[in-house]
């Protein structure tokens, strides 16, 4: 029922009128857009450049050319800190078939990348795949730069797998495309997998074969009831989803910017980058932003000042992770009254299991979780009953750097106190060649990072390229936190968004070894690259078809939390 006062509002109730209610202020969560970058992804969305773009990429042709690459390069094996097999190809396709330069590749086959101070992480190379659509803004006069770095902005998805972990062997070399019809159960075993007799065909030279196969399994629908209902299939392939369905589409993106002679104004960078999954360690990201994770921070030595990352969802919140691997080895002259690898490495699961996270011992705290996700112990020896070493992961996760530190000063001293109390227990020196041992095999750091504020260039141009292009009506952010490569440009303080450039009817099982994925509708990919398209253009400034430059929203110089040493 209308209070009396709004019924006099609504009459126009005379001199004594109450004034007007304020208009709400915007939830934290609610972003303000600049008229002026309302303005310019309206015009970029319109461009008479742009809309060639995407009528090409309309046609059945070039869906079918979309299709084909994801396929053959999703067929290339790329387990984490392994991508090098892939990023040959990739790097093969760049030159001979997308139209790049040599100097439009910004990376090369032994991960390698110029001008960046982190090369290796974990001591391995580092196989990012990049090319560059040049921007005019060096030749500008007075053009500002970073130690000699013009700025760039970088749209990236990762090309690593969490399964299989290694390489296969040489005698069976890529991954399978097993198909199975809706109406069988998901596989539950990898036997059960290896048994599904249908799969697609590739020719010697690594072309997908249009056989019977290939056209069942290129049937495209809307959703997974309409896959189900007419005769659709689930391909199983490592990295369906996550994410070569997005990576390869912005290589297809790039490569139509290259055709289509789209000029920003500053660099933007399309990548695959590596080490996403598993123990990849964000290794991609590291070597992109100079993130060094034993300073816990990055060095942005390239320049970039916005990063757009295709893993989907608007994630503009990053959950910070310590892991540790500890191993726990048996001493190297056991005695009378052996110390125990296995004993050591109980007594630290039972001691971290009495952890309370900060999240539990005062109110308000951000939720902050730990677990000991594996642990496993070598067999012994033949003749032997000694265990020559166990080993523990530990996983901790918080939101905020602050509490994710608190609770790694609790728990890693545990890891040696189980060392010493076992020690101790079988009343040998720590020092001696009876003691046990430890060793930290491997650590990594995904760094934290909570948004402040949903007002910065990234933003804004994520969500109202999506209200130009008509794929979003949102003005608001998530204010969930997701753990991405994004956490690594987030936490050095560039401004992130996140989309995502795929179509899939339907998905499951992403890190497992049964993940499959059905063709979705191919005009959805279109559409989700007019968005993308419009919101690095928006960022990075553009020249538009009737001559004018939309300038950048986006400062030239990108933030850092530690200088360059050049």
């Amino acid at each position: 029922m209308a209070t009396a006062a709004a019924a006099m509002a609504a009459c126009g109730g005379g001199d004594d009128a109450p004034a007007p209610a304020p208009t709400p202020a915007p939830a934290p969560n609610t972003a303000t857009i600049p008229s002026e970058v309302v303005a310019a992804a309206t015009k970029i969305a319109a461009d008479p450049q742009i809309t060639a773009l995407l009528n090409e990429q309309r046609t059945p042709e070039a869906a079918k050319a979309r299709w084909h690459q994801f396929l053959e390069l999703t067929r290339i094996p790329a387990p984490s800190r392994e991508e090098h097999v892939r990023a040959v190809e990739v790097h093969r396709r760049m030159a001979a078939e997308w139209g790049f330069a040599p100097d439009e590749i910004m990376t090369r086959a032994d991960g390698h990348m110029d001008n960046t101070d982190v090369n290796i992480v974990d001591g391995l190379p580092v196989y990012n795949t990049c090319v560059v659509i040049k921007g005019s803004y060096a030749g500008r006069a007075g053009a500002q730069h970073y130690k000699g770095q013009y700025p760039k902005v970088l749209v990236e998805g990762h090309s690593d797998v969490v399964n299989p972990e290694t390489l296969p062997p040489a005698t069976d070399p890529y991954n399978h495309f097993k198909l199975q019809p809706f109406s069988q159960a998901v596989v539950e075993t990898t036997a059960q997998l290896a048994a599904i007799p249908d799969e697609l065909a590739f020719s010697a030279s690594g072309r997908i074969v249009e056989d019977a196969n290939y056209a069942l399994a290129s049937k495209w629908f809307t959703n997974a009831e309409a896959a189900a209902a007419n005769g659709g299939l689930r391909i199983y392939v490592p990295g369906y989803g996550d994410m070569m369905s997005s990576t390869s589409n912005a290589f297809v993106l790039a490569a139509a910017m290259k055709k289509h002679k789209i000029k920003p104004v500053y660099d933007v960078w399309i990548c695959g980058t590596a080490g996403e999954e598993g123990k990849g360690n964000l290794a991609g990201m590291k070597q992109l932003f100079g993130f060094e994770q034993d300073l816990g921070t990055g060095s942005n030595p390239l320049n970039f000042v916005t990063y757009f990352g295709l893993e989907g969802g608007g994630a503009v919140n990053f959950l910070g992770s310590y892991r540790y691997e500890m191993k726990y080895k048996a001493p190297v002259a056991p005695g009378s009254n052996p110390a125990s690898a296995v004993e050591a490495m109980a007594a630290a699961i039972a001691s971290i299991a009495d952890v309370k996270s900060p999240s539990e011992l005062r109110q308000g705290a951000p939720r902050t979780t730990y677990t000991v996700g594996r642990a496993s112990c070598e067999a012994p020896a033949a003749g032997s009953d000694v265990v020559p070493s166990c080993s523990i992961e530990v996983d901790m996760r918080s939101p905020t750097t602050e509490v994710l530190n608190e609770i790694r000063d609790v728990i890693r001293p545990k890891f040696q106190a189980a060392v010493d109390a076992e020690n101790a227990r079988r009343g040998v020196a720590g020092n001696s060649a009876q003691a046990v041992t430890m060793e930290q095999v491997w650590y990594g750091l995904r760094p934290a990072f909570t948004l402040s504020s949903p007002n910065n260039a990234a933003i804004h141009a994520g969500l109202q390229a999506g209200i130009a292009t008509g794929t979003s009506t949102s003005l608001a952010v998530s204010t969930g936190s997701s753990s991405l490569n994004d956490n690594v440009p987030a936490n050095t303080g560039i401004p992130t968004y996140n989309f995502s450039l795929s179509s899939n009817a339907a998905g499951a099982g992403g890190h497992a070894f049964w993940e499959w994925g059905t063709r979705g509708d191919p005009a959805v990919e279109v559409s989700r690259m007019h968005r993308v398209l419009t919101a690095a253009l928006l960022v990075s400034g553009f020249h538009a078809a009737d001559g004018s430059v939309i300038e950048p929203s986006a400062k030239p110089i990108g933030a850092r939390t530690r200088e360059v040493n050049r």
